[in-house]
């Protein structure tokens, strides 16, 4: 974890599942109620995450909210951005974690 003058960023490595999720919620609610108003965790060495993530993600954006802060997430993996986006709540989370996408370029066949 860093902290700087008022904002804090956890960055979170392994899975997010039931096993892990509870510590990584009891950490974001000690900086809920102590740290920064400004919150940014960086998921990109999470590999898998599952539903109780969602909702420790979701628990701490609602509680620093209501103090005038905001929850940032980014640096998502494929597999973690899949469920947010499945699970229908891509929408709720800052759009920060979106992955910078470019203009599409056609790929060209190898007979071309």
């Amino acid at each position: 974890m860093e902290i700087e003058t008022r904002r804090t960023v956890v960055r979170v490595r392994g899975e997010v599942d039931v096993a892990s999720a509870e510590l990584l919620g009891a950490v974001l609610d000690e900086i809920a109620a102590v740290g920064g108003p400004w919150v940014e965790v960086d998921m990109g060495q999470v590999p898998f995450m599952d539903c109780s993530g969602l909702r420790v993600l979701f628990r701490a954006k609602q509680r620093l909210q209501e103090r005038g802060g905001t929850l940032t997430v980014f640096g998502l993996r494929p597999q973690v951005e899949r469920l947010l986006c499945a699970a229908g709540l891509d929408h709720r989370l800052d759009e920060s974690w979106r992955p910078a996408r470019g203009p599409v370029t056609p790929r060209r066949s190898a007979d071309a």
